[in-house]
């Protein structure tokens, strides 16, 4: 098995797809904090989270390339032949899909702070540290399981073409959707006129079952969560708001949970699946 992980991590690592990937996030981030000029205040947490949605998207491309050319060129088989079981080859490139996501996940972060040390940013006064790992380990979580689900994916459709585009398209799909669902959530209950000047009903405002639908999306998938961790740091004092349990906790522990569920849910169903294809 530990050759196996070994021969698995060293073709990962040797993908052109996953340097392209680290370098656009580089590039993202001198753009966003370097090159660009703003009308506000920013810090170096202003940057943080700004490109999970790109990472999710690269894993999109990376992970189907990666475990897609195993099928193409039969080297599955020959695993199989070598005396590997299936669940270790899934187990393996779960493990390999989870450092690809970690690296792109932690070069992120290193360029943003990078970055916005030769910019001379600080840290925002609004943040303690202490949150800012809580919200880290949060969102590596998130990133992991995402790359788990393309894994899944990619194991049981077996084609690489097919598998870039169920899991482009449904990243592009469940961003989109989990951007509407953290906007809609943003929404105050009430705001100015403009032309009375006075505090009137939100219609856009989601409450009752609503609300309660879009918290319990926003719970259990994890392209919601990529959406909002965004402003996860800047509103602490709003998390009630978007959480469907444990509102009283001061960070989203509930995302951590869930995650690890789903993350336990797509190794099972996938290793369940997986072990019952035809290879031929």
């Amino acid at each position: 098995m530990n050759k196996l992980l070994s021969t698995e991590l060293k073709r990962a690592m040797k993908s052109p797809i996953l340097w392209i990937g680290m370098n656009i996030i580089i590039v993202l981030d001198i753009y966003g904090i370097l090159l660009n000029s703003y009308g506000f205040n920013v810090y170096i947490t202003t940057f943080i989270f700004e490109n999970a949605a790109r990472i999710c998207i690269i894993l999109a491309i990376l992970i189907p390339l990666h475990i897609g050319q195993d099928f193409e060129v039969r080297t599955v088989n020959n695993k199989i032949t070598a005396g590997y079981t299936r669940k270790q080859i899934y187990l393996a490139e779960i493990f390999v899909s989870t450092i690809c996501s970690m690296i792109l996940y932690i070069i992120d972060i290193v360029s943003v702070f990078v970055c916005s040390t030769i910019a001379g940013l600080k840290f925002s006064d609004g943040i303690s540290y202490s949150a800012f790992l809580f919200n880290e380990v949060i969102g590596l979580v998130c990133i992991i399981t995402i790359s788990a689900l393309f894994t899944m994916i990619v194991m049981l459709a077996r084609k690489q073409l097919i598998s870039i585009g169920i899991t482009v398209i449904l990243t592009l799909s469940l961003l989109t959707v989990g951007g509407n669902t953290v906007s809609n959530l943003g929404q105050p209950e009430y705001i100015i006129d403009t032309q009375s000047n006075e505090m009137v009903e939100n219609v856009l405002y989601n409450s009752g079952f609503k609300r309660t639908l879009a918290n319990a999306h926003l719970l259990i998938s994890p392209f919601a969560q990529i959406e909002y961790e965004e402003t996860m740091l800047f509103e602490p004092e709003s998390k009630a708001e978007y959480s469907l349990i444990l509102k009283s906790f001061p960070y989203h522990i509930e995302f951590i949970i869930f995650n690890l569920l789903e993350l336990l849910l797509f190794c099972k169903v996938g290793t369940h699946i997986f072990k019952r294809q035809d290879l031929k």
